[in-house]
């Protein structure tokens, strides 16, 4: 079968393995309906659910004189904060001024307003420490706001401050006493606004007399919302990844899944790095080695010493197996150099003197024979011979 008859031969698809089948026909759609609803959750908090930055919290307080905002409570969302108080009152004053004659006189009607505003007590509102706090409630039952149940509502209740109550006619006016740190007062109602509310402060509230129905609210302006939508997001994001996973590299076969990476590791070998190949840093510090200044020597003949016992000391160490380290700061190359000049001459030297002690005169006359065969000369032995050996004789009296 030829390669274009291969070509043109239908492809037969193989049916998928049991696993692909569940990774890419039950895992894969999981992952991607939990990507897709953790992305729709996300945009629902970064737009409808987005927490608010105003927070405004309310409470009501029923027969009390007192109000107490415990320590902690006034920084509990931020450090800026707004505490309004309403004696309840409001309405009713002005229903009855709605009631009132019509044809009374406008003189009278402002002369019994202000003498009805002397009469009516002040809502005032005060910062102080728990002890000051503490000690203007003595033997008083008062209302106690602990923090927020939700974010709308106040947590309160009801409690009694330990101590006897004072009945003396001569106390300092609330908004007279020198116990607060700020103080704040009004007819039916005040409010107080604080820039930097401290965990340790506590507000008291005093209506003047009990008031049946008080209203008092806090509100917030939040300078750092928390973010909601990036654990979604990021939640989204993980199932897609899975998804992708599940369809591809989850869905093959073990054995599989080992041969192509396999196959992907041979196709792209990795260069191993040669074991005599020169780093970087040897090549650097052998070029600075070459640069360093040389100590002089006192002489050629101590520098001959120096380079004897250098050999020896080398040779002894070759010989006991040891290897041998060269510092190229510390080879001095004319000592060196003087050595080897001084151990070639010694050397020719005992040479020829081994040659000149062995060669006797009978070896030299067999010498000048052959020579004289080998050129074609026929000399005598006699007048030839004997003058080789007067040149002998002498050579070795010399």
């Amino acid at each position: 079968m030829t390669d274009q008859e291969a070509q043109e031969q239908p492809r037969k698809h193989t049916k998928p393995t049991r696993r692909a089948w569940i990774m890419r026909g039950v895992v894969t759609p999981i992952f991607g309906l939990l990507a897709v609803a953790c992305i729709v959750f996300g945009v629902l908090n970064s737009t409808v659910w987005k927490p608010s930055r105003n927070i405004t919290a309310t409470a009501q307080a029923h027969s009390t004189q007192y109000v107490v905002i415990d320590p902690g409570v006034l920084d509990l969302v931020d450090t800026a904060v707004t505490v309004s108080a309403d004696n309840g009152k409001t309405a009713s004053s002005s229903g009855t001024e709605a009631g009132a004659d019509a044809a009374e006189d406008s003189q009278n009607q402002q002369t019994s307003q202000d003498q009805q505003a002397q009469t009516e007590p002040q809502v005032c509102m005060a910062v102080g420490s728990s002890k000051d706090v503490s000690g203007w409630l003595a033997g008083e039952p008062y209302v106690r706001v602990t923090g927020l149940d939700t974010w709308q509502t106040l947590s309160t209740s009801e409690e009694q401050a330990k101590g006897t109550a004072s009945t003396s006619q001569n106390q300092v006016a609330f908004a007279d006493s020198d116990m607060w740190s700020q103080v704040e007062c009004g007819s039916t109602s005040t409010t107080m606004h604080l820039n930097n509310a401290q965990p340790a402060q506590v507000m008291l509230i005093d209506f003047g007399t009990k008031a049946p129905s008080a209203d008092l609210s806090m509100q917030w302006v939040r300078q750092r919302v928390p973010d909601f939508a990036l654990p979604w997001y990021f939640g989204g994001g993980l199932c897609a990844v899975l998804a992708v996973l599940s369809a591809s590299v989850f869905a093959m076969e073990p054995h599989t899944r080992r041969k192509k990476q396999a196959e992907s590791a041979q196709a792209k070998p990795k260069a191993a790095k040669s074991a005599d190949e020169p780093t970087i840093g040897a090549a650097l510090a052998g070029t600075f080695a070459a640069l360093k200044p040389r100590p002089k020597k006192a002489g050629a003949k101590g520098s001959a010493r120096h380079g004897r016992h250098a050999g020896a000391a080398e040779d002894e160490s070759r010989q006991q197996g040891a290897p041998t380290v060269v510092d190229p700061g510390a080879r001095n190359i004319v000592a060196e150099h003087a050595n080897r000049n001084a151990g070639g001459e010694t050397a020719e030297h005992d040479a020829e003197g081994e040659t000149t002690s062995v060669i006797s005169a009978d070896e030299l006359q067999a010498y000048f024979a052959r020579l004289a065969q080998e050129v074609g000369a026929e000399p005598a032995a006699g007048d030839e011979q004997q003058p080789s050996a007067d040149q002998s004789e002498g050579k070795e009296n010399e």
